[in-house]
């Protein structure tokens, strides 16, 4: 039975056994700022330990600030940010720049998001059927017609939204799936995870960096299968959304034989424009400065780097982040 709950717990764990020592002495930093609310994602999945591991780490590097990390989603938080519902976010690329421009699935532009740093590492969307389900691609989906149970994450959330427009542009949309007979469910990432090592549903297709705890664990308690996108809807996602192309390579996971053509997109940090420069500034000088101690909770920052770190962001830079950047020489 996969136990993600546990998984969850030992990371936060972790976290504050690894990032408890930086610490120890008196606060190099101080803030009035007040409590920060951080929109993360859902309670299992990466964006909830990430979270949890830098505001761990500001936490005890910064007097004054106290703060609480709600779940969220890579739709969601940019409109929790520009509405005061939050103060920083997790979020990836292609939702930051919707959401600024005021492009679909957003109504309205949201002018007063500012980035904070780029975590220079991608999330794949990874298309996961059981291994006993009697198809195997999305082509036999389609050309069978066939009730596919498949879960897609909590609405609101990036992969959620990667899921619906990849299998649309795979003609396997939920209306698709739905008028065959099959569902379309929307769970926290840990529950859908769980659905399907308990054979509730047949498919799980949402996004994570590649071997995720996550995962991992899911590929050792049921046999699957990774489903490829066709490139012709990948070339598609991009040129529309912004998406990246991606591979997950073969025998990146148990069973996994072949390679799987997919896409991605970036993580990043964000925050609102009215967060006061020194704070932000804080946060980006910690977050780097103790890459190690990341690194130990969570491999996502693995990838971290301070002169990448304010390359390919599609918002403009909060001035306590760029005050960083050319400390560093990044930014001239």
């Amino acid at each position: 039975m996969l136990d993600l709950k546990k998984t969850l717990v030992a990371s936060a764990l972790l976290s504050s056994c690894l990032l408890a020592t930086t610490g120890a002495s008196a606060a190099p930093y101080k803030t009035t700022a007040g409590q920060q609310t951080v929109a993360a994602g859902s309670i299992g999945g990466s964006w909830f330990v990430i979270s949890t591991a830098l505001f761990d780490l500001y936490g005890k590097n910064i007097e004054g600030l106290t703060y609480n990390i709600v779940p969220g989603g890579g739709v969601s938080n940019p409109i929790s940010v520009q509405g005061g519902k939050a103060t920083v976010g997790m979020g990836y690329t292609t939702n930051l720049f919707a959401a600024y421009n005021g492009l679909p699935p957003n109504k309205e532009k949201m002018p007063d998001l500012r980035a904070i740093f780029s975590l220079n590492v991608s999330s794949l969307l990874h298309p996961f059927i059981l291994a006993s389900a009697p198809v195997k691609s999305f082509e036999e989906i389609v050309a069978r017609k066939y009730p596919l149970k498949v879960d897609t994450g909590s609405r609101g959330t990036g992969g959620e939204l990667a899921a619906q427009r990849a299998m649309a542009a795979n003609g396997a949309s939920y209306e698709n799936i739905k008028a065959w007979g099959g569902s379309v469910t929307h769970s926290a990432y840990r529950e859908a995870a769980g659905r399907m090592v308990d054979g509730h549903i047949e498919a799980f297709i949402n996004d994570d960096i590649i071997n995720s705890p996550t995962y991992k664990e899911l590929v050792l308690s049921r046999d699957m299968r990774i489903m490829s996108l066709s490139q012709k809807s990948i070339d598609q996602l991009a040129s529309e959304f912004g998406y990246g192309k991606a591979v997950i390579p073969a025998n990146t996971y148990k069973g996994q034989t072949q390679d799987v053509t997919t896409i991605s997109q970036t993580h990043a940090l964000f925050t609102h424009k009215d967060v006061p420069a020194d704070l932000v500034y804080a946060m980006t000088k910690l977050a780097f400065e103790n890459k190690a101690a990341l690194v130990a909770v969570h491999p996502i920052f693995r990838d971290m780097d301070p002169a990448k770190g304010s390359q390919g962001l599609p918002i403009p830079l909060h001035p306590g982040a760029e005050r960083y950047y050319r400390e560093i020489g990044v930014i001239k």
